[in-house]
């Protein structure tokens, strides 16, 4: 795949979608250039080592990614959705969290991308889905992309009552809105009704509540692993650079066991 280009784009729109996420549309003329987008596209947001929004490219300047995925591209009118989970951890917040909090109408920022990431297996029963509010935007994105006579569950782990939301699904797939603070991801799926027939798994969460759920999923039902489709989005205590190293080294010591 080539290196994504960066594009410098302009706030559109900023809104609090939920107590928990900060919806920002981005438009402007480089956006006119930007390829379709499919379910689990995603693009990476540029900020400086300070954690300042990048407005500019400038050589040899050191900079810092927030990867973030898709929630809608309008090819119309050259705009990208992204939803941002607000989050602080000892009052500290990430770069990409503060800039979505604060931007407001007329404000720029360079985003590379898209970016894709593996969907559903290609051949199943059912599906089966689990994620917290960073996998929101892609859970809404598969889930609206299915056919109708598709079945199954997807359990959602939420920080706030209204952080539920109406999402586009076939009538045949459940919703499950979790309150994380009370009970986790994994211990959530273990009490889902198991179909019958083969699932597809699609998991996106926390590291560690990924590890949990890919080894029940593995171990437990046996999944093949074409069949499960399981990233961290984020690690507790870990910026996204630091994750990512954790992340690959995870991710090719599970592959070695296919």
């Amino acid at each position: 795949m080539s290196k994504p280009i960066p594009r410098q784009a302009t706030v559109i729109k900023s809104e609090r979608l939920t107590p928990s996420i900060q919806r920002i549309v981005l438009g402007g003329q480089a956006l006119q250039t930007f390829p379709a987008t499919k379910a689990g596209a995603y693009v990476k947001l540029l900020f400086d080592t300070q954690g300042n929004p990048v407005t500019a490219i400038q050589q040899d300047s050191p900079m810092a990614m927030r990867t973030y995925t898709v929630r809608h591209f309008d090819n119309e009118k050259a705009r990208i959705t992204l939803d941002f989970v607000l989050h602080s951890e000892s009052g500290v917040t990430g770069p990409a969290s503060a800039w979505a909090m604060n931007a407001k109408e007329g404000d720029s920022i360079m985003l590379a991308g898209p970016g894709s990431s593996k969907g559903l297996a290609e051949q199943y029963d059912w599906v089966l889905f689990a994620g917290d509010l960073t996998a929101l935007p892609s859970i809404t994105n598969h889930l609206a992309a299915l056919p109708e006579h598709v079945t199954g569950t997807a359990v959602i782990a939420i920080r706030h009552p209204d952080d539920k939301m109406a999402l586009d699904k076939p009538k045949g797939v459940n919703i499950i809105w979790i309150d994380e603070n009370h009970t986790s991801l994994h211990e959530s799926l273990q009490k889902v009704q198991w179909q019958a027939g083969l699932p597809a798994a699609w998991v996106a969460c926390e590291f560690s509540d990924m590890r949990a759920i890919r080894g029940w999923l593995t171990k437990e039902k046996q999944l093949p692993h074409e069949q499960v489709y399981i990233s961290s989005y984020w690690k507790k205590g870990r910026s996204e650079d630091q994750h990512k190293i954790e992340k690959r080294q995870d991710s090719e010591a599970f592959a070695a066991l296919a």
